[in-house]
């Protein structure tokens, strides 16, 4: 005998709760998501500190994640992850939202030197703390793809240091030196003195005799 099942009026909207609680978090993870943003970190700090929630830019980059408040920010963990009731992806998205909405009134001042015409540069050092990984921003990629191309040099030598210049710079050479000179002077917030490459595509790490 076929036996027929008549649906609860309550299973949809308890199972639409239960997912909506899976993507968006508790009421902790709401409480703390609008001061989620990305930041850059050395390679070697996720060796240190075990359970940083990252992901890998290069061989000596990754990019973490952070609370950040009016003392300073704290890197988030896995166990913040699973606390939160959330995926590392909408952390993720959540961080870079933030980040956009960072950026998002900023003009970057736009730099040229009269040697050429390809003679174009930025130096972004705002002493906020997110220097570095504003290189990941949308927008300034945009802006930055009007002013110096398609393809153009970026550096995070340090956290509170970017810079990005024409990919046919004449003064590449004196702009890596200065890389360099930035990177071994820093000193708690270190990231590369290797250089990027930054397409549509994202970001391509680069050694040096690919750029000379």
């Amino acid at each position: 005998m076929r036996r027929i099942f008549k649906a609860s009026p309550l299973l949809p909207a308890a199972l639409c709760a239960l997912l909506l609680f899976g993507c968006e978090g508790n009421a902790d993870w709401r409480n703390v998501e609008d001061a989620v943003l990305p930041q850059l970190m050395e390679a070697n700090l996720k060796k240190q500190v075990s359970g940083l929630v990252h992901k890998e830019i290069s061989r000596d980059v990754d990019l973490g994640y952070v609370l950040d408040t009016e003392k300073g920010y704290s890197f988030i963990k896995t166990d913040d992850v699973e606390a939160w009731k959330i995926t590392q992806d909408v952390l993720h998205k959540t961080a870079m939202r933030n980040l956009e909405n960072l950026v998002h009134n900023e003009d970057m001042q736009l730099a040229e030197s009269e040697e050429s015409a390809n003679g174009k540069y930025v130096i972004v050092e705002t002493g906020d703390g997110y220097d570095a990984v504003r290189i990941l921003s949308q927008k300034i990629q945009k802006q930055m793809r009007s002013y110096l191309g398609d393809e153009y040099f970026a550096a995070v030598p340090t956290r509170d240091f970017l810079v990005f210049w024409h990919k046919d710079f004449s003064l590449t050479g004196e702009f890596m030196e200065q890389v360099e000179k930035e990177y071994a002077a820093g000193e708690k917030y270190k990231l590369t003195p290797r250089l990027f490459l930054v397409t549509k595509e994202g970001l391509q790490p680069l050694i040096k005799q690919a750029v000379e």
